[in-house]
């Protein structure tokens, strides 16, 4: 027998990654031998075909975590693309999962377990893993209640380990995401009582109405949504879907609407009341869902009429009554009708008002769960993959969080994919509470801001290289799990973070219900077939894992979720406040995520450090956005150097002046500021939230980080710009005038 007849091995017992399904035919075509692929004890997955091979895996929790597919050869991932069929993004992708690779064969990942010399000192010595492990099993075993594990958003499988972690060891779990997306899930409990993020039916709605969220670059599912937006635009013959952004500032999304209506920042709950005034006025709504709309804004009919009347609130908003009246017609003429929004309609001081107010219009179009509207998304198929809403932590719990770390409550810290340091205010001194604390512990695969406080570091896996279990929030609008296999042979001396976790708690003598996170993914799989329904169907267990890893997931779309009525305790309506005397700090500073570094967690990988941000087409720094008025007004031109000053600090940034920019308004992306995480990300730029006051939203509890206003100053010097767009200005050409966009007949 020849070695490639030998190595050439049916998969019968599902122990390794499984080739995808859907890219040619793999084996013979005959369906007992299809998934054919070496042993992948030592050899690389391919090797078999001595031609390159695709497996189906999942993006990170925070970029989605829809399906995706993964070309190998020779051992080594070389293309990242969407999975075929992969309900929601139907095979399509971003650049942050295109840039997973540089995770992967990143040159600064951290090999090799490490103690520090010298807490804060940033000079580590490697130590062997079982000596590691030792020592974090006695931290967590004399700590007991008194540690915190401090995550990004885990996956679904990730969520069963630490779930149960917890409930062995007595340890606290606290998830840190950006504040818009804390302010999101709680207007969604509020209005609709559910824990899942609903999701806009684009592909089947004429009209889109959105109130800042940055759907295209960057917000809760932005591949499924820019799919989704081709169909909403190209996708009907004859019929093109109308989109009006209303918002503070023209980003690339908002550049994609038919019409842009700037408002003053934190005024979108007002115009969304306004609207609602409109549409009651006019009998445009039924009274049910009325009652409904106001119940969740604590206000009657009568203050509705009196006091959010178009004309009432047009000066707050920066809107005419007309442009308003202009808005809510328009919801009615092009039905199927939706209403999104977010971003920094969630980082005002009245953020969660500002969402109730907006996302609750859905309710008086009959928008909801209705094609073309906002579909809501219902539970995980399992209750271990849910993540705990109550792990989620707001600015303000935060902030006692580490007050109970600095006075000692809390005294041992583990910290896995998550970097505080960089990612909350340094109001908070979140630095040096951990330094404070008696034991901190990183899993993180590079040495971020966080992880250089820490006494350990057990360094995690490449996303690439591990098993898991991934649930899209927000789905399609009917359950989806992803599977997540490794596609490539682990080459770093690292270990899975949920692996740590069952080490750790097997030698606590408190062993969990799996061994391996891989045995957990493909448990938690087998109880997805005992469920007996789904596109997943197979005779036994291990023919159900290999069409499983495979397919790349399980999706029912027989079931929906239904839409609820609003939580009892109502919120007011709420003006936005700002931090700073208008008199001494004339602009407001808008930060904005970018849809490449987002809020900077992406910022050490090189790829999309260069891909330029969608309007100024700047990369690889920090800049200060002002309009053409502003600049004329202060003499300013694009490069020179301006210093930005806050309540809360000062920065010296380079000027991009944007002739689209709204006067009264400076903005400045996150993403940058690092003074640790590889050196793709260190020394570049500033994180805006230095400059940033503590202002929070009272009702959610979250910064409120689009609420400080600032002054800029010439400081007479200059700084180059590195950029796509060329030096030339912006300029009007004389053979192709500015064309206003009107909306179709209805």
């Amino acid at each position: 027998m020849r070695r490639r007849d030998v190595l050439k091995i049916a998969v019968t017992s599902a122990t390794g990654a499984v080739l995808f399904a859907g890219c040619g035919r793999i084996g013979d075509g005959v369906p007992a031998t299809e998934f054919k692929t070496e042993s992948p004890v030592f050899n690389p997955n391919d090797g078999v075909y001595g031609r390159d091979a695709w497996f189906a895996t999942a993006a990170p929790p925070d970029q989605g975590g829809y399906g995706l597919i993964v070309r190998v050869l020779e051992g080594r991932a070389k293309k990242v693309d969407g999975l075929p069929g992969f309900p929601g993004t139907q095979g399509k992708s971003d650049a942050r999962a295109q840039a997973l690779v540089q995770e992967l064969y990143h040159p600064d990942r951290l090999s090799g377990a490490r103690r520090a010399l010298v807490r804060g000192s940033r000079q580590f010595e490697t130590i062997p893993w079982d000596t590691a492990l030792r020592e974090v099993t006695q931290i967590v075993s004399e700590a007991g209640e008194r540690a915190v594990l401090i995550t990004g958003r885990p996956s679904a499988s990730q969520a069963a380990i630490i779930a149960a972690f917890q409930k062995a060891t007595g340890i606290r779990h606290a998830i840190l995401e950006p504040d818009e997306f804390v302010t999101l899930r709680k207007a969604v409990r509020q209005l609709f009582g559910i824990s899942t993020l609903p999701i806009p039916d684009l592909a089947n709605a004429r009209f889109l109405l959105n109130f800042s969220a940055e759907f295209l670059h960057g917000w809760i599912a932005p591949v499924a949504l820019a799919r989704a937006y081709g169909e909403f635009r190209q996708g009907k013959p004859g019929q093109r879907g109308l989109y009006y952004h209303v918002g503070p500032r023209l980003s690339g999304t908002a550049a994609n609407a038919d019409r842009w209506y700037p408002i003053v920042p934190g005024s979108e709950g007002l115009v969304a009341l306004a609207i609602a005034q409109v549409l009651a006025s006019e009998g445009k709504v039924p009274q049910g869902s009325l009652d409904l709309y106001l119940r969740a804004l604590g206000i009657d009919a009568s203050r509705l009429s009196n006091d959010f009347a178009p004309e009432r609130v047009a000066a707050s908003t920066g809107l005419t009554a007309e442009q308003i009246r202009e808005l809510a017609r328009a919801l009615v003429d092009y039905r199927p009708a939706v209403v999104i929004a977010g971003t920094s309609a969630a980082a005002a001081t009245n953020g969660l008002f500002n969402l109730v107010a907006t996302l609750g219009l859905n309710w008086l179009l009959g928008s909801m769960n209705e094609p073309g509207g906002l579909l809501l998304n219902p539970e995980p198929p399992l209750p271990e993959l849910r993540v705990s809403d109550d792990a989620v932590l707001s600015q303000r719990e935060w902030t006692n969080l580490f007050n109970q770390i600095r006075e000692g409550t809390i005294s041992t810290v583990l910290v896995y994919r998550a970097n505080p340091v960089y990612a909350l205010p340094s109001s908070l001194g979140v630095r040096e509470a951990l330094l404070a604390a008696k034991h901190v512990v990183s899993f993180s695969p590079f040495l971020d801001e966080t992880a250089t406080v820490a006494d350990l570091i057990l360094p995690d896996q490449a996303w690439l290289e591990q098993w898991g279990l991934s649930v899209p929030d927000p789905g399609p609008g009917f359950p989806v799990v992803a599977v997540q296999q490794p596609v490539v042979q682990p080459f770093a001396d690292a270990r899975a973070f949920g692996d740590v976790l069952l080490e750790i708690a097997r030698q606590l003598g408190r062993p969990l219900p799996w061994n391996t996170q891989e045995a957990t993914t493909k448990s938690l799989a087998l109880r997805l077939r005992a469920l007996g329904r789904g596109s997943v169907s197979a005779p036994d267990d291990k023919q159900f894992l290999v069409a499983f890893q495979a397919r790349g997931g399980w999706w029912d779309e027989q079931t929906r979720a239904r839409s609820t009525a609003p939580s009892a305790t109502a919120l007011q309506p709420r003006q936005p406040s700002f931090a700073g005397e208008s008199d001494r700090f004339p602009f407001v500073l808008l930060p904005y995520p970018t849809p490449s570094l987002g809020y900077g967690e992406l910022a050490h990988l090189p790829w999309l450090q260069g891909l330029p941000e969608p309007i100024s087409t700047n990369v690889w720094q920090t800049w200060v956005e002002v309009s053409q008025a502003t600049a004329d007004e202060l003499g300013l031109i694009t490069g020179d150097l301006v210093r930005v000053t806050t309540p809360q600090g000062n920065a010296e940034l380079p000027v991009y002046v944007n002739p689209a920019a709204q006067p009264g308004v400076i903005a400045i992306p996150f993403g940058q500021g690092h003074t640790a995480y590889t050196r793709y990300a260190e020394g570049r730029g500033i994180n805006p939230l230095a400059l940033v006051a503590p202002e929070i939203d009272a009702d959610a509890g979250t910064l409120a980080w689009a609420a400080t206003r600032c002054r800029i100053e010439k400081t007479g010097r200059r700084a180059r710009l590195a950029r796509f767009e060329g030096m030339v200005p912006a300029f009007q050409l004389d053979h192709f005038p500015i064309v206003r966009v009107k909306a179709p007949k209805a």
